[in-house]
């Protein structure tokens, strides 16, 4: 299984292909993940990990396309990013995306992206993690109660699948 932990800064993750776009020690590749095309073949990657990268990036339609270009069919790309109402989400500012829980249904919704023929990517998880003030709420009225109070929910985890 051949897994990419793409934007990884300096968390370097063992029998995985590590890059960034800064040059820390034992990256294996540094480049722009704003140009085209990555330097990858076609279907090279069963498995794509971006943890608290993509509120970085600007244009996220040719990201995932790329994405989808890289990985192999029926690959699973895991995307971390920091929830629309928590501050984690705004106390950066190179963050230039905010999300909630209908994000990645737009994101990927082929009226929205790119291809405009059929989907690229199916979501076959989406959870929204708690902060420790969330957790206080019982888990069938905290997406509610986040309508109305901040910092319910640290950050979302979105798994897609790779359609081709």
């Amino acid at each position: 299984m051949k897994k990419l932990n793409f934007g990884c800064g300096k968390v370097i993750k063992k029998g995985w292909i590590n890059v960034d776009i800064q040059k820390y020690p034992d990256i294996d590749k540094s480049f722009d993940f704003e140009k085209f095309p990555y330097p990858f073949e076609n279907d090279t990657f069963d498995y794509v990990l971006a943890d608290n990268v993509f509120e970085h990036l600007n244009n996220l339609n040719l990201v995932l396309r790329e994405l989808h270009r890289i990985c192999k069919d029926g690959a699973k790309i895991r995307i971390i990013v920091p929830y629309y109402n928590c501050k984690g989400a705004y106390n950066d500012v190179t963050h230039v995306h905010f999300f909630n829980e209908t994000t990645f249904y737009n994101l990927i919704n082929p009226s929205y992206s790119v291809n405009k023929n059929k989907p690229l990517f199916e979501i076959d998880h989406l959870y929204l993690k708690p902060t420790r003030f969330g957790k206080i709420f019982p888990n069938f009225i905290r997406k509610y109660v986040s309508y109305i109070l901040g910092e319910i929910y640290s950050e979302i985890v979105v798994d897609l699948i790779v359609k081709k």
